[in-house]
């Protein structure tokens, strides 16, 4: 209780002397330490895709705590000080890509098939732990969890897009078709594609391609199996010839503009069609409690699959419980109403609801009409009720050139996505290698069966690199929001191979999926559509233009960086094109012409967008 002496502690109320030294300085708070604030610099235009909703990149996570997702602060600490203790760069989080002494996987080549001869050598490489890798103790679990997943997450956009199919070409590519396609091609890419983490399965561009061949024969008068076959094999040999002529480096000049119209295009086509099919049993001779009926089940799975992919992030359950409902939600929501929909339909009286129309015998959907027997499986390409005229042989050519233009893009820029650099894969991708695959093996199969062609599915793929990616939150260096970290790819053949010798041994339990109402079908195709809107920037800046009171606006650093007008004609610009894409690809008189505008989205973003808006505007919006 002594005051201490005056040479100690100076009075308040006095300038200490010039030779005073204190005995000790409290250490300051974390809040009173400045830090400047981080700056934003532009991403690499392999990661431009990462952007948190807090605005920053997967590339500005400079500075991270490594302890995991149990403890984001560093164990206790404040954020600031776990974030002086751990240092990681910027490669270890984004952007580092491996180099195999090889020149790199989309380089341009003068001699014709060098490239795939690169690819052959890059693979080869890794062919044996491709397969081995699965098998590893740190892999094993995860694959095989994966493979459980996955078939399951493959196998209900592959009935849903089989009903589309059966519905568009009326009656002649369905269900069963759909299933052999995606298993047998999917089987073909696990021993031998360019990269194997990509899922094949039926897309939305192969919907519109056949929706727009079946109104071409419609117009001509012409057999559509025969005309198929020509088409198939017209696209087989445009894919072999720009595959040898190094045409996939031509990807690299594809920019978040073209990515953005071509996702968008295919999230409407899948939407489109799953209204339209509402409309048809609207329109139908359907009673009306299955008209009802038809309506209630189709907005019930729509709920239920968003509902369980939410889980995900909820606070209900547990961790695990929530993962694993959430990945298996699209099937629970399947069977689920499909044991609702058969105690129910007999007790309401409704005996007309449509099912899926599944062989019970591993055969073609289409029965001809007059001995109501199924086609031969292999196409007879001189025609079936008359003879397939030559004149119409040279003219599959247009409609074979529109398919294989979206065959390129489908394959590639899915290949692009999942090939990305913060992805942190250790084997490099071999682009040519892939598309001499579909060309020269994939297409001629389906042409010759009469198959629809899988392509690499975007959400399927990322999906399975998802599952197959070990990853752990990270804070980002202003505390505003953390990111992603990635600490291991199990990079195997074995998980794709096993995911389509399930699909193909589904093809034996036609006899159950028989029961599966068709409401029920449309309902997932619909959020299958709906879903793929999420992630596409797109729509995100179409959604901040209807808010229009500015301090609501998300923190987007597009939002943040562009003068709104910029972003608004830009966006507006992109909306138009995409919806008449979608209009043109539903006339069947104009069907034909929609790849080919398609294609001349790379040219009209690199010689026309730069002359209407800025190059400031440009490095963000399509960086």
């Amino acid at each position: 209780d002594t005051v201490p002496p005056s040479d100690t502690v100076p009075p308040s109320d006095t300038v200490p002397p010039s030779d005073y030294v204190p005995l000790a300085s409290p250490p300051p708070s974390h809040a009173a330490i400045h830090r400047p604030p981080p700056q934003r610099v532009p991403p690499t235009s392999m990661s431009r895709h990462e952007f948190s909703v807090k605005g920053m990149p997967l590339d500005f996570a400079n500075h991270a705590n490594d302890h995991g997702d149990d403890d984001l602060e560093g164990k206790g600490k404040p954020l600031a000080a776990a974030m002086e203790d751990v240092d990681i760069p910027t490669a270890a989080l984004g952007g580092a890509e491996p180099s195999d002494g090889l020149p790199g996987p989309l380089v341009y080549h003068r001699l014709p098939g060098k490239g795939l001869w690169i690819d052959i050598k890059r693979r080869s490489r890794y062919y044996r732990t491709d397969w081995t890798d699965a098998f590893l103790p740190e892999n094993l679990s995860i694959v095989i969890s994966t493979i459980l997943f996955m078939l399951f997450a493959c196998l209900a956009p592959a009935l849903a897009f089989g009903s589309i199919y059966e519905t568009v070409t009326k009656g002649q590519i369905g269900i069963m078709e759909t299933l052999l396609a995606t298993g047998v091609c999917g089987v073909i890419n696990a021993f031998v594609s360019g990269q194997p983490l990509t899922i094949q399965g039926p897309t939305g561009p192969e919907l519109a391609y056949l929706s727009m061949l079946i109104g071409l024969c419609g117009s001509l008068n012409l057999e559509f199996m025969p005309a198929k076959f020509w088409a198939g094999m017209w696209q087989s040999l445009y894919c072999v010839i720009y595959t040898l002529l190094h045409a996939c480096s031509l990807i690299s000049k594809v920019t978040r503009f073209t990515e953005e119209i071509f996702s968008a295009m295919i999230t409407m086509i899948e939407i489109v069609a799953a209204g339209t099919n509402i409309v048809n049993v609207f329109l139908g001779k359907a009673s009306i409690g299955a008209k009802l009926w038809t309506l209630i089940i189709v907005s019930l799975t729509y709920v239920m699959a968003v509902k369980f992919r939410e889980l995900r992030t909820s606070d209900w359950l547990n961790a695990n419980l929530r993962k694993n409902l959430s990945n298996y939600g699209v099937s629970i929501t399947i069977i689920s109403l499909t044991i609702l929909s058969s105690l129910l339909t007999p007790v309401l009286g409704i005996f007309d609801l449509r099912y899926l129309n599944v062989p019970t015998i591993i055969e073609p959907t289409w029965k001809d009409p007059m001995t109501g027997l199924a086609r031969p499986w292999i196409v007879q390409a001189g025609g079936y009720a008359k003879p397939f005229p030559t004149w119409a042989i040279f003219l599959m050519i247009a409609p074979a050139i529109g398919g294989c233009l979206l065959g390129y893009l489908d394959q590639n820029l899915t290949e692009v996505l999942v090939n990305r650099k913060d992805r942190m894969f250790k084997k490099l991708p071999a682009y040519h290698l892939s598309n001499m695959v579909v060309g020269l093996v994939l297409y001629p199969f389906c042409a010759i069966l009469g198959l629809p062609a899988p392509h690499p599915a975007t959400v399927r793929s990322l999906a399975h690199v998802m599952a197959v990616t070990s990853t752990v939150t990270v804070p980002l260096p202003d505390g505003k929001g953390t990111t992603v970290r990635v600490t291991g790819v199990a990079e195997q053949r074995v998980s794709h191979l096993a995911i389509h010798i399930l699909i193909l041994i589904c093809l034996t339990a036609g006899s159950v999926l028989r029961y599966v109402p068709q409401p029920i079908i449309i309902g997932i195709f619909l959020y299958l559509g709906i879903a793929s809107i999420r992630g596409n920037q797109m729509f995100d800046r179409l959604f901040v233009l209807f808010t229009f009171e500015r301090e609501r606006w998300p923190t987007y650093y597009y939002v943040q960086d562009v003068d709104r007008r910029e972003m608004t004609r830009f966006t507006l610009l992109q909306t138009v094109i995409v919806v008449t894409m979608v209009a043109i690809s539903r006339v069947s008189q104009i069907a034909i012409v929609f790849p080919f505008l398609m294609a001349t989205m790379v040219p009209v973003r690199i010689y026309l967008i730069p002359r209407f808006f800025s190059k400031e505007s440009i490095d963000v919006l399509d960086l």
